[in-house]
């Protein structure tokens, strides 16, 4: 009788929502965008994090006035060698700000959702390795003393570097380094990759400052970009989940060990 109490209940609740992504960031929560892909966003603006460019990123966007971008990722150049280790701050409440400047109704956004875009104009080799991705919590120190709650400028978020002190790690990328990213679309303009974070800036408070920390390594001749999609939601990016029948089977299994061993001891 408790092992037939116990399939029902397992059973069913191989049909409840599962959190598909947790605090650790694996290569499974990083998802090649699939071209035609619909979008639920206005597209008033991408936030353009990590880029290549020399000039000031604004990310702004009518009464939007978000943290600059870090504007100094490598350009390629035709050898295989090209790396960067960099940083890029802001607060929860600023992100708050621009999902709902982008998506409705607001608050809607449950997840921090970073786009990963590969820009190599030689042979396309897949070689593109992202070593490093974490992002901290209220970090205690940040080199170059930034102020988040102000206007954080792009040669500030440049001279970051990764060196901080204190704070809690809430997500990071196991292991470390990932597998090799190949581009997918070659040239800019669109994401190759759709990274999920795990982390819902409406369950922080406004003043919560964020540090996202990443490192790539292995590139070629192009250049990188990682941004917020004004257009794209987690919810648009379609994720490989398992089959409710291949759940239950799992569970059905896990259940038929648990009844022997309690035959066993009876």
């Amino acid at each position: 009788m408790k092992c037939l109490f116990l399939a029902v209940l397992i059973a069913a609740l191989a049909f409840v929502p599962q959190t598909t992504h947790a605090e650790m960031i694996s290569t499974a929560d990083i998802v090649a965008t699939p071209k035609g892909l619909v979008g639920s966003g206005n597209g008033a603006l991408d936030l353009r994090m990590f880029t290549y460019s020399g000039s000031e990123i604004e990310n702004t966007a009518g009464a939007f006035n978000g943290d600059n971008g870090n504007n100094t990722l490598p350009q390629g150049g035709g050898t295989d060698t090209h790396s960067f280790v960099e940083s890029y701050v802001t607060t929860a409440g600023e992100l708050k700000a621009y999902y709902n400047l982008n998506f409705q109704p607001p608050g809607s956004i449950h997840e921090i959702l970073l786009f990963l875009d590969l820009n190599e104009t030689g042979p396309g080799e897949p070689n593109n390795t992202l070593v490093k991705l974490d992002v901290v919590l209220n970090p205690t120190s940040i080199q170059g003393n930034p102020n988040p709650s102000g206007d954080v400028s792009s040669a500030a978020q440049a001279a970051i570097d990764q060196v901080y002190s204190g704070g809690t790690t809430i997500a990071n990328l196991k292991p470390q380094p990932a597998a090799n990213l190949p581009v997918t679309n070659q040239g800019a303009g669109f994401a190759d990759y759709a990274i999920f974070t795990g982390i819902n800036p409406f369950g922080l408070e406004n003043d919560d400052v964020l540090l996202f920390n990443i490192s790539m390594s292995r590139l070629s001749d192009g250049a990188e970009e990682i941004f917020l999609s004004g257009t794209y939601s987690p919810s648009d990016v379609p994720v490989p989940v398992p089959e409710p029948s291949t759940l239950v089977l799992l569970v059905m299994g896990l259940l038929g060990l648990v009844c022997y061993a309690w035959r066993r001891r009876s």
